[in-house]
């Protein structure tokens, strides 16, 4: 099968790598593992894949999952505030809740509703994975607008210890550090862990005169052994906690706690892979005023969350390949769990999902074509039927065509039903194409898609908010072109959208248009990154008219990072976001940061 094409585009699947990354990293090289369940080179992937490296995160300066996110094709993001406050990820028009989340393949938080995306701490994260386009057909409710994976499982067998120091505006204060180590050639053992705080700033608009800040720690410990040569065997922890002032009335205080467990085994032998994962997840997140204190706290939820996923790969030959497994999973709303001061009307539920999928993945000459089918058992609602189909043809060496049709569901969280108990759940229909070109000065890709929701939900709001099903549509069109100047590489892209309820409101929070030109550059020891983001004009919440006061206004912004590496073990670098100190919002009532700075250093023994 001839896969050029595929090579020439990966540029424009990793948006963020520099010209001299570019160069160093072929498709054949990148491997994915959220697409299909199971490691392949990211030239064989179907659907529409962005691949964001540690490498990458550094260079960025990243401070959090939105803040690599937010420049992947697709993708954009609102949030109540600065570091630590609520965030929402859109995903070409979906809402936070209809993307499935995972961390190394674990789904996670998805009970309690909203992924708390800020808490995440970028210093574990090895490489983040963004599917675009209904995966339900493989993972299952929520992966309706498509999949994010952030991976902190590295895959390098070879000794690594890192330290990192940094420091920055509203007295923000972060050290991380990472510790890998190979035991007797067969078993490897990863340490890291970190912490972070900012006294932050006024995040109300109107201002309320008080500064709201941020605090958060994270541990993180794995372990894996090569068994026999075919098994593979792992254990890994993941803690995290955080603490973040937000405004309700006065200042409160919104504390949140993750432990997570997953043992793992592996056995691949020739042309078969099989994979046993089990999870087990607590969840704790609190909400209380200073007088009533973290011990007695209006708002509790503590969640128990529980996966077993039995995944298997069978390759007949180079161009066939079937896939089959099974994933079950249990989420608990524990007694006690309290919203408003009073006992949670869920509290003490438990419900359990069992689901069954099988894909096919074939090769006819230029032809790729990738199948799978999905049957989902659920405690409280029907059960579910999910499919999805897509083809990748390659017209010449320089230029391929790509079609996907899929469907999706997602069940209400408790936090949905909580507040009306009578929502059903999504269900999604969803047809996209795509066009994927290598000329003589540029690269482009070109991805129109369309999508059919019935029973979406959406926040209206009220006094207290609620959820409401609507039916829904939403169109697109995403562009994504890269060329050179010198030894500068630029990734544009520009993202139309039409988003609409059944009444022909517009979603809120979307826009219309959204804009990304991305500069990178690395010239001797220095690297260099320049990223313009333009977001048009939006409405600010549901169930309101297009009034002046009821739009959050266009914004175009400029984010620059250096890093000069001292000596191949040694870097320094600097960072400024918001350089021209725009005024803006991406929520109403609260004020977005002005102009931060951020510098740290990274020493690599």
């Amino acid at each position: 099968m001839n896969r050029s094409i595929l090579a020439v585009a990966v540029a424009s699947l990793l948006p963020y790598a520099s010209y001299t990354q570019a160069q160093e990293v072929s498709a054949d090289e990148t491997m994915v593992v959220t697409a299909n369940r199971f490691e392949q080179p990211l030239n064989d992937v179907v659907a529409s894949t962005t691949i964001v490296s540690k490498q990458e995160i550094d260079q960025i300066q990243a401070k959090s999952l939105v803040d690599i996110l937010k420049r992947v094709p697709g993708i954009e993001v609102s949030q109540s505030g600065g570091r630590g406050h609520s965030a929402s990820v859109f995903m070409r028009g979906y809402n936070s809740d209809q993307i499935l989340f995972l961390v190394d393949g674990v789904r996670i938080d998805s009970a309690a509703g909203g992924i708390k995306f800020n808490h995440i701490p970028v210093g574990i994260i090895e490489r983040v994975e963004v599917i675009r386009g209904p995966g339900g057909a493989l993972y299952g409710s929520d992966a309706v607008a498509g999949v994010i994976n952030v991976i902190t499982e590295s895959g390098n067998d070879s000794d690594a210890t890192y330290l990192s120091l940094g420091a920055g505006s509203d007295a923000q204060k972060e050290a991380s550090f990472s510790i890998t180590s190979e035991l007797e050639n067969t078993g490897v053992l990863k340490l890291a862990g970190g912490f972070e705080e900012t006294d932050g700033f006024d995040i109300k608009d109107p201002a309320t005169g008080l500064d709201y800040g941020y605090e958060s720690q994270n541990l993180f410990a794995s372990y894996g052994q090569s068994i026999t040569d075919a098994l593979t065997g792992s254990i890994s922890l993941r803690w995290f906690d955080s603490l973040t002032e937000y405004d309700k009335g006065s200042k409160y205080f919104g504390y949140s706690e993750n432990l997570s467990l997953t043992g793992a085994l592996e056995y691949q032998r020739e042309r078969f892979n099989s994979v046993l994962r089990v999870n087990q997840q607590s969840i704790e997140n609190l909400d209380y005023s200073k007088s009533e204190g973290k011990d007695n706290a209006g708002t509790k939820k503590e969640i128990e969350l529980t996966s077993v996923q039995f995944l298997n790969l069978y390759q007949f030959n180079d161009d066939f390949s079937i896939g089959a497994g099974a994933d079950w999973r249990r989420e608990e709303l524990k007694d006690g769990s309290m919203s408003y001061g009073s006992l949670d009307p869920l509290a003490g539920d438990a419900r359990d999902t069992t689901g069954i999928y099988t894909s096919v993945d074939a090769q006819f000459g230029d032809l790729s074509v990738l199948g799978s089918v999905r049957y989902d058992k659920h405690d409280s609602y029907d059960n579910y039927t999910t499919w999805s189909l897509g083809s990748l043809y390659h017209i010449s060496d320089n230029h391929a065509v790509r079609f996907a049709v899929g469907t999706a569901f997602k069940a209400p969280s408790y936090s949905d039903l909580k507040d009306n108990a009578d929502l059903q759940p999504e269900e999604a229909m969803n047809r996209e194409i795509g066009y994927i070109g290598n000329f003589n000065l540029f690269d482009l890709e070109i991805t129109a898609y369309d999508n059919k929701v019935d029973n979406l939900i959406i926040w209206y709001q009220a006094s207290p908010w609620y959820p409401l099903n609507v039916d829904a549509k939403l169109k697109g069109i995403e562009i994504t072109g890269q060329f050179d100047t010198s030894f500068i590489h630029h990734t544009v892209i520009a993202e139309f959208k039409d988003h609409k309820d059944s009444q022909g409101n517009k979603l809120a929070k979307r826009a219309d248009e959204n804009y990304k030109w991305l500069m990178d550059a690395a010239y001797e020891d220095f690297d260099f990154n320049l990223t313009y983001t333009f977001t048009g004009e939006r409405l600010g919440n549901p169930n309101e008219t297009y009034t002046e006061e009821n739009m959050l206004p266009s914004v175009g912004l400029w984010d620059i990072s250096v890093g000069y590496w001292i000596s191949p073990k040694l870097v320094v670098r600097g960072k400024v976001d918001n350089l021209t100190d725009k005024e803006y919002q991406t929520t109403i009532g609260y004020a977005a940061p002005e102009r931060r700075f951020f510098a740290n250093m990274t020493y690599q023994f």
